[in-house]
């Protein structure tokens, strides 16, 4: 079975090469983006199976990515789950993450053993005969 592919979208070089590292131990292959509008070219060139985005970037911030992402993907005929991620937590930012199409926000640092259960959690669904080709949809 082919590793999962995860996009890790994080304009902060240190912390994407760590999660990068840390989801690659774990046995995922990782697509990673220095922004926004990198990460919409590599999700465009490669299938990706999950998104992880870092919320505050300059230029796209990760809201306007989790939107454009998901129109790219729907147009694509598919639809991949997505996590927003972000070093300053704000009550709000659940809601304009689910309104962008992420499943859920994750405060940095969070321990690698939460993204991961998120991530196969996704995977799991989407792999389930009696989930709806392209299901992400998340309990809350």
């Amino acid at each position: 079975m082919a590793a999962h592919v995860v996009l890790l979208v994080d304009d902060n070089d240190l912390y994407r090469g760590m999660l990068r590292s840390l989801l690659e131990l774990h046995g995922y292959q990782v697509v990673p983006a220095r922004n926004g509008t990198e990460g919409l070219a590599c999700a465009a060139a490669a299938r990706i199976d999950a998104a992880v985005v870092d919320v505050d970037m300059p230029g796209m911030d990760g809201f306007e990515f989790c939107r454009q992402l998901k129109a790219q993907q729907l147009v694509a005929g598919r639809e991949v789950p997505m996590w927003i991620i972000t070093g300053a937590f704000r009550p709000a930012l659940e809601k304009r993450a689910a309104a962008s199409g992420a499943l859920l926000v994750l405060r940095k640092p969070f321990p690698i053993a939460e993204l991961r259960e998120n991530l196969e959690r996704q995977f799991v669904k989407q792999a389930s005969p009696l989930a709806p080709e392209g299901s992400t949809q998340n309990e809350r």
